[in-house]
């Protein structure tokens, strides 16, 4: 059952319009972010964001008007809140960085797209 739950659902649960705050985030919710000290919204925000991100381009629009540096920084930031150990790995062997910056060479084809 927790697979088939959205995205959008587990960001809603950090979401100010609801009463949460005391009831999972505090007693409970708050575990599954063990490097985040912070508050609840600023967290929601940054999910709210990767989701709307997410959607674009599990719909196959356009990101490439999207900072995308600062998309990939806040990815980096949730996986830290979530398991500072994977976000470290995932920092030692990401292409991201290189591809976002051949990205206007490639577009302009001149430089090949490397995968």
């Amino acid at each position: 059952m927790i697979a088939e739950l959205p995205f959008g659902f587990w960001t809603s649960l950090l979401g100010s319009g609801n009463r949460y705050d005391m009831r999972l985030w505090r007693p409970a919710l708050h575990r599954a972010f063990p490097g985040y000290r912070g508050p609840r919204r600023a967290l929601h925000q940054d999910l709210y964001h990767l989701r709307k991100l997410r959607n674009r381009i599990a719909h196959y629009e356009p990101i490439h008007h999207r900072h995308l540096i600062a998309d990939h920084a806040t990815i980096l930031t949730v996986l830290g809140h979530i398991s500072p150990e994977a976000a470290s790995w995932v920092r030692e062997n990401d292409r991201v960085p290189e591809a976002l910056v051949r990205r206007t060479d490639v577009c302009a084809a001149l430089l090949p797209t490397r995968f």
